[in-house]
């Protein structure tokens, strides 16, 4: 991942990786499903492409999943990460 990846972007790439593991897809096997490369959703998980809402929906209608579950999921690990930086002492960046 890259180190000013945006922090939903970077959440949301968590989520996809732990639903499509959870679901039992490899990278391949979702990509086929979805109708995208492998790589495309290897780019996805490292925060080095921005999916569309439309390519966030499809890959959410084939995890089984709603796509606000995910985003609201991506949403809260960011919340959580700025809580626990500001518990530490650092300062979190907008």
């Amino acid at each position: 991942m890259t180190d000013h990846a945006d922090p939903l972007l970077t959440a949301f790439a968590a989520v996809l990786r732990r639903h499509r593991r959870a679901a039992g897809f490899t990278q391949e096997g979702l990509a086929h499903e979805v109708g995208l490369s492998p790589r495309y959703i290897s780019l996805l998980e490292t925060c080095r492409h921005q999916p569309t809402l439309g390519t966030m929906a499809d890959i959410a209608d084939v995890l089984g999943l709603p796509l606000a579950q995910m985003i609201a999921e991506a949403e809260a690990g960011v919340e959580g990460d700025q809580v626990a930086g500001d518990a530490s002492g650092r300062v979190a960046k907008d």
